[in-house]
């Protein structure tokens, strides 16, 4: 992939996560801040800041991302896009968005939510995407994983055909760390 489809990747992901840290903060009632997204794979060029090049399989993350809620994309843009979170802080959002400070949570509730939150956050990307290429772009029926959630993003990747040479991460947060998660974006290449 050249420098510039990788910028041009990079921006689009930038977008759609920028869109989706704003819904984010909607939903938990918080300032939620992005990072700069970061574009991984093998042997990309150093076109400028934020494109590393290191060996790894692309559909393998942190552990600490146990949790998280996939989709394919299929339109003007054929990708993997997933929320991941740490199960860390997954409770914590669940807590926040269903307004339960403390107590137990009703059963089902946390893969509720996570689905919906998912839906919500990645709809919001598609739409940003599309917006910007003026296509059409839309997301398939979800996955959840509840646990070990990089082995399902990595089980889709060797699933979907074509090659897959880079993925752009974009981690969006509250202030105190309490409340975010991971996007990830993978384009089909």
């Amino acid at each position: 992939m050249q420098a510039e489809e990788l910028n041009r990747m990079r921006e689009l992901a930038s977008i759609g996560a920028g869109h989706a840290a704003t819904a984010f903060s909607q939903l938990a009632g918080r300032t939620i801040r992005m990072r700069v997204p970061e574009v991984r794979g093998f042997g990309l060029p150093e076109a400028d800041e934020g494109i590393t090049s290191v060996p790894y399989h692309v559909g393998h993350l942190h552990p600490e991302w146990s949790s998280g809620v996939l989709f394919e994309f299929e339109g003007c843009l054929g990708a993997l896009v997933g929320v991941f979170f740490r199960q860390s802080v997954r409770d914590a959002v669940v807590r926040r968005v269903l307004g339960e400070p403390d107590g137990p949570l009703p059963p089902g509730s946390t893969e509720a939510v996570l689905m919906e939150l998912g839906n919500i956050l990645v709809s919001t990307v598609a739409s940003a995407i599309a917006d910007t290429l003026g296509e059409r772009l839309l997301p398939s029926i979800p996955v959840l994983a509840m646990e070990g959630a990089d082995s399902e993003l990595a089980a889709l990747t060797d699933r979907r055909r074509g090659d897959h040479p880079i993925r752009i991460e974009c981690e969006f947060m509250d202030a105190e760390g309490h409340l975010g998660g991971l996007l990830v974006l993978i384009p089909d290449s």
